[in-house]
This record gives C-alpha cells, sequence and structure tokens, in this order.
C-alpha cells in the first residue's frame, strides 16, 4: 500500500510494454521483469500469492493510467467436476456501475451448506474478484463465492463498504437458488480486503454502513430514508480472517498519511483532514462482545502494512470479550513474502491456508 515515485513506475510500465523478445528468451525475462515489479510494487500481486502474474500486471498497469474498473477475473486453469462455477453475476447496480461476484457450488448437495466469500486486495483502487478462491472453497464443501466492489477511482468511501455488505444480502436472498445456510456466512481477504472483511464483521447493522444495496431499481437513497424501510436480508456474518488488514488509517504511519495514499483515496481525501470519515472507516471502532469469531493472521516484517495494525484489533476484540485469535507470521512481509528474501516463513503459506478453512470448519456450524 506504500505509494512509490511515478516517474520510476512509469518507466517500468514502459519497458515491459515496449520490450520485445527472442523466442527463446522471451518466457524467461518476461518472468524476471515481472518479479523486478513485484519488489518495487507488491500491490500488483492482487491475489497475495508471492508471485505477479501478466494478467495482474495489466491490471495494474491499467489501474495506474486511471481505470479504476476491475479487471476481468482470470478463471481456473481446471474446474473441478465436483463444483459448478457461475462467473460475473451482477448482484448490484450503482448508477450505471454494474457490481459482479463470481459463485461455486459444490455438485451433489442434499442440504444447505454454508457460504465462504473472498474480498480482493489491492489497496482499494485495484485488484479482482477471483474465480479461483470460490472454486478452492467449493471443492473443501462451501458455496465458495468471490465478489468485486467499486473502487476508489469509481467512488470512495463507505461505497466499497456498502457493496461488500450487499453481496452479503443477495446471497441471502438467493440461498435456496445456490443452497447456501444463509444463517452462517463467512468472510476473508488480504491486506485492503482484509480491511473490508474485518469492517463487515465488526459492523453489522451500523446504519451509516449498510448502504442502499438491494432497494427496487430506480429506489434513490433519500426515498430509502424517508421510507425508513429495514433490509428483508442481513449483512451480518459469522466469521471472519482478516489477512494483514489495516484497522486504523491514523497509525499506520510512514506515507499513509499523503494525499496520494491508498488510504486517502480511499476516503476522497487526505485521512489527516477527516478524522471523522476515518474513524467510521476504521474496523475497530466498531468492536463489540457480539462480533462473530475473528482470526488474525500477518507478517511481523510487513512494512506495507505493519503488524501493529493486527495487534490493535486484536486486543480491542479481546478487551471487548470477543472470540480472536492472532497468528504472527514469522518471516514475513506484506503478501507473506519472505524478508529477508529467502527466509522460511512460519508458519508456512500452506500452513496459514490450512488454518484459514479450519477456522470457517469450526465456526460456520
Amino acid at each position: 500500500m506504500n505509494q512509490q515515485h511515478p516517474i520510476v513506475l512509469f518507466m517500468i510500465l514502459a519497458l515491459l510494454a515496449t520490450a520485445t523478445f527472442s523466442n527463446g528468451q522471451a518466457q524467461q525475462r518476461s518472468e524476471e521483469q515481472l518479479a523486478q515489479i513485484l519488489r518495487r510494487f507488491p500491490a500488483a500481486d492482487t491475489d497475495k500469492d508471492g508471485k505477479l502474474t501478466s494478467e495482474e500486471f495489466q491490471q495494474f498497469r491499467q489501474s495506474m493510467q486511471g481505470n479504476a474498473r476491475p479487471a476481468a477475473a482470470t478463471r481456473p486453469q481446471a474446474v473441478s467436476d465436483r463444483v459448478t462455477l457461475e462467473e460475473d453475476i451482477v448482484y448490484l447496480v450503482a448508477g450505471d456501475y454494474e457490481v459482479a461476484l463470481d459463485i461455486a457450488v459444490p455438485k451433489g448437495l442434499t442440504k444447505p451448506v454454508p457460504a465462504v466469500v473472498h474480498i480482493h486486495g489491492g489497496g482499494f483502487w485495484g485488484g479482482s474478484k477471483s474465480a479461483q478462491h470460490a472454486v478452492r472453497y467449493a471443492e473443501a464443501g462451501f458455496v465458495g463465492v468471490s465478489i468485486n466492489y467499486r473502487l476508489s477511482g469509481v467512488a470512495p468511501f463507505p461505497a466499497a463498504v456498502h457493496d461488500c455488505k450487499a453481496a452479503i444480502r443477495w446471497l441471502r436472498a438467493n440461498a435456496e437458488k445456490y443452497q447456501i445456510d444463509a444463517e452462517h456466512i463467512g468472510v476473508w481477504g488480504t491486506s485492503t480486503g482484509g480491511h473490508l472483511a474485518a469492517i463487515l464483521g465488526t459492523s453489522g447493522g451500523d446504519p451509516y454502513l449498510e448502504g442502499y444495496g438491494g432497494l427496487p431499481t430506480h429506489t434513490s437513497l433519500r426515498e430509502y430514508r424517508q421510507k425508513e424501510e429495514l433490509f428483508e436480508f442481513s449483512s451480518e456474518v459469522q466469521a471472519v480472517v482478516d489477512h494483514f488488514g489495516p484497522t486504523d488509517f491514523l497509525k499506520l504511519g510512514g506515507n499513509h498519511s499523503m494525499p496520494t495514499s491508498a488510504e486517502s483515496r480511499f476516503l476522497g481525501g487526505q485521512i489527516t483532514g477527516l478524522e471523522e470519515q476515518v474513524r467510521r472507516a476504521n474496523p475497530i471502532t466498531y468492536v463489540d462482545k457480539d462480533d462473530p469469531p475473528i482470526l488474525i493472521i500477518h507478517g511481523r516484517e510487513d512494512i506495507g502494512v505493519i503488524f501493529n495494525q493486527s495487534e490493535l484489533l486484536y486486543a480491542a476484540l479481546k478487551n471487548a470479550g470477543a472470540v480472536t485469535k492472532l497468528v504472527p507470521v514469522a518471516n514475513a512481509g506484506h503478501g507473506y513474502r519472505p524478508s529477508p528474501q529467502g527466509a522460511e516463513i512460519k508458519p508456512s503459506k500452506e500452513e496459514i491456508d490450512a488454518m484459514e478453512l479450519a477456522w470457517f470448519r469450526e465456526h460456520l456450524k
């Protein structure tokens, strides 16, 4: 989430945009250049798997050139015969902007099962849903979902939170069709996706953050408030996994308070001059004893979102009496990249994935 010098960025973008290679060296040199960009711009790795793909690079370049709409998600290389996948389902129309999700359902279900929703990262200005994550959870026996939301270049906070809550309501409204156990929905995300997952967990029922997604077409927000209608379906979630998400913007330090930071762009102005909006955007603001179980996992060497951000949320949840657990990851930077390079992260990425899955299995009963 740290901001980088724009001249350096566009020199690298220009290099990749114009470079040509011999057939024998094209793949190797392309991978080397992608690795170079990843080291300088970790936010380009939108799925936080430690590798930069050509699709992620294209998406990153478009974002930096002002294209704030999410790029089309990459389809999984193979979808199991045990799973039915539907992609690009529009769950919300905000003005003329369509917001979509992917959903994967295990085949042969004899009863409804819990849903697990993935919320992508990308500094609030980039990234996209991932059908791969939806399929991964469907293969584990859940209804797997991955959602887009309006990015900061489209609409500032609280639009992204409104969209995420609308997605949860949409899942409940369509629970019968997709065989979802509507009483048990979990969310997880990485980086800014972790922030959004956490705020969905802590802010259930907050009027400011509920938004108006799910209203009949052409119903304005003003008309909705005048009618004082209640949503038919709840946006509350029953379990959360937050991977290294920011929780208290004004305590991030470094360049995060600059007017060009990801957080400032998310709020539509420099965060140091928007203290009330910052308070509303911080997941930590809404913590109470009734919050769902929240697992927090964070690299100790993270300089994109410092480890203390997770310590703050964990302490607030513990003090409130909520169910929570904090897992520090040794030798890990942002996205669990080894820090220093080549170091062994502990727990491993495989163990982290297993912890995430186990958390949902335990708390979405």
